[in-house]
């Protein structure tokens, strides 16, 4: 009896499925049909299709000419060219011998407008960690201290030591011939004279 009626509801669901595929398929058939346009009664002569006249194409008219006001020169090269660079250098050059040029002209202090051997040294102070010395200058009667790497004289000399006694100054003096690597050092010495020994 439970086979029956399996049976029965498996048969009854075929039916229905049957059934439905039956109704979409109509109504597909029925969309399809009712999207196709009726096809049109000829009812007397056709009128012929008048088109409008395409518009008339522009004639063609000369390119404008170049304006230059404002505008990069598009002849002149972006890059540089080697005179140019050359030209340049050297510029930068003759500008930065002025300079240095004008350095040594302007003396920064009164020691740096007269030669080492205008001054005197008449007196040292301090010790062995720090000595201090003075130094007159004999044209202007005027007193100057110098300590290690004061810069004094016409040759831009600088004070390299100061002992009990004396002064040692080292000046770099240039050498005329472009193959000597090493600019020649002179070492000059200030002696401290005592007023005992009966020179002023």
């Amino acid at each position: 009896m439970m086979k029956r009626r399996d049976s029965g509801l498996s048969l009854y669901g075929v039916l229905m499925l049957t059934i439905a595929l039956g109704m979409a398929t109509a109504e597909v058939w029925a969309a399809e049909t009712k999207a196709a346009p009726p096809a049109a009664k000829s009812v007397g002569a056709a009128k012929p299709v008048v088109k409008p006249a395409p518009p008339a194409a522009p004639k063609p008219s000369s390119p404008p000419a170049y304006q230059r006001a404002g505008k990069p020169d598009p002849f002149h090269p972006f890059i540089e060219t080697e005179l140019a660079l050359q030209k340049k250098l050297e510029a930068d050059l003759k500008k930065k011998e002025t300079v240095q040029a004008a350095k040594k002209r302007l003396p920064i202090s009164p020691l740096q407008q007269a030669e080492i051997a205008q001054f005197r040294l008449v007196g040292i102070a301090g010790d062995d960690r720090r000595r201090t010395a003075v130094v007159e200058d004999g044209t202007v009667k005027k007193f100057y201290p110098l300590f290690v790497g004061t810069v004094i004289g016409l040759s831009e000399g600088r004070v390299v030591e100061i002992l009990p006694d004396r002064v040692i100054v080292e000046e770099r003096i240039e050498d005329q011939n472009p193959k000597a690597k090493k600019a020649q050092i002179k070492r000059s010495t200030m002696m401290l004279r005592k007023e005992e020994e009966g020179i002023p």
